[in-house]
């Protein structure tokens, strides 16, 4: 049933489906709902014919590139692939496809990797934020490029926001640790305490205040967003005259490298020193002790941003930026 030249077309699979073309289309991108028992006959259709879309000129027509630029920090820590399979879960089935671009947190990088999204005329941005300021921003706004930033506060008109809730989950993160009778509460954080790390940082600093701790400047570590950042910073903390007696870390691997720096001290976790996470990655529950973290659902965030972007780029959501807060949850486990 192929057509000339060997390449099976739409019609050919809505004929053999017993649809529209345009059924198999919007079976094909999910922007109007199909049956899941149409649905079925056309993947069925679309199987036995071996149709290929053509996403290129489906993407011209359209006026589209088909493709959204997801931007990043680093690609190794876990949280970050979760985050992008999110996306995917929503932006697949629309028919997109995602660039990856990883900036190692420096605004420099991060500038460059917006202008080559603009270069390669990107639909839409997903930008885990970190050094960039708002300006930066400008020239994709300008390109009229709808952008989704991951992370920190709203800092400009025409740029959506999704993030989990950083600062009330590091105060509940912290409110437990008070709970449980840590007073020396330190926390590990990145280099300046930009982006997600500095909501994270003010709601541990309005719990100790809010429980009537004095918030000791010394026990706030400046590091890097990795495992060795953790047990760099903690190792400083641990050389203080009065150590802390529980670490709070701005992500799963600082808090893994907690772990590897307590140790090395001949410190039991959690004993002498209480470590708890931020993000819940999948390392979380395998390394021993079992980190108590804050679950912060990449996934969920991942698929908010997709449907967030598809809404902007069909017009759907117009006007003034959204903020969408996806709620985070304390997983108790063994580290504190």
């Amino acid at each position: 049933m192929a057509s000339r030249g060997g390449r099976p077309r739409i019609g050919q699979v809505a004929a053999l489906a017993g649809v529209s073309a345009t059924t198999v289309s919007h079976a094909l991108n999910g922007r109007r709902p199909v049956s899941e028992a149409t649905r079925r006959r056309v993947l069925d259709a679309i199987e036995e014919l071996g149709y290929r879309p053509n996403v290129v000129a489906r993407g011209l027509r359209a006026g589209r590139s088909l493709t959204i630029g997801l931007v990043i920090p680093d690609i190794t820590n876990p949280f970050y692939p979760v985050l992008a399979r999110g996306l995917q879960d929503v932006l697949g089935p629309a028919g997109y496809d995602e660039i990856v671009t990883n900036t190692n947190g420096e605004r420099d990088l991060e500038r460059h990797a917006l202008d080559k999204m603009i270069s390669r005329q990107v639909d839409g941005i997903a930008f885990a934020v970190f050094h960039t300021h708002a300006d930066d921003l400008r020239p994709v706004i300008d390109a009229g490029i709808p952008v989704v930033r991951l992370g920190g506060r709203q800092a400009l008109p025409g740029v959506d926001l999704v993030h989990s809730d950083d600062e009330g989950s590091a105060a509940e993160a912290a409110r437990y640790l008070l709970r449980g009778g840590f007073r020396r509460i330190a926390f590990v954080c990145g280099p300046a305490a930009e982006g997600p790390a500095a909501e994270r940082v003010a709601g541990y600093r309005a719990a100790l205040a809010e429980a009537g701790v004095a918030v000791d400047p010394r026990l706030v570590a400046y590091t890097e967003f990795s495992r060795a950042g953790g047990a760099e910073g903690v190792g400083r903390l641990l050389e203080l005259p009065e150590p802390p007696d529980a670490v709070m870390c701005a992500n799963d691997m600082m808090a893994i490298g907690a772990v590897d720096a307590a140790r090395e001290r001949g410190l039991r976790v959690p004993d002498d020193l209480a470590v708890l996470g931020f993000d819940d990655i999948e390392a979380a529950s395998l390394v021993t002790p079992q980190l108590t973290t804050m679950a912060n659902p990449a996934r969920e965030i991942g698929r908010a941003c997709a449907r967030l972007l598809l809404e902007r780029i069909s017009g759907t959501v117009t006007g003034p930026s959204t903020e969408v807060v996806i709620p985070a949850r304390l997983v108790r486990r063994q580290s504190a």
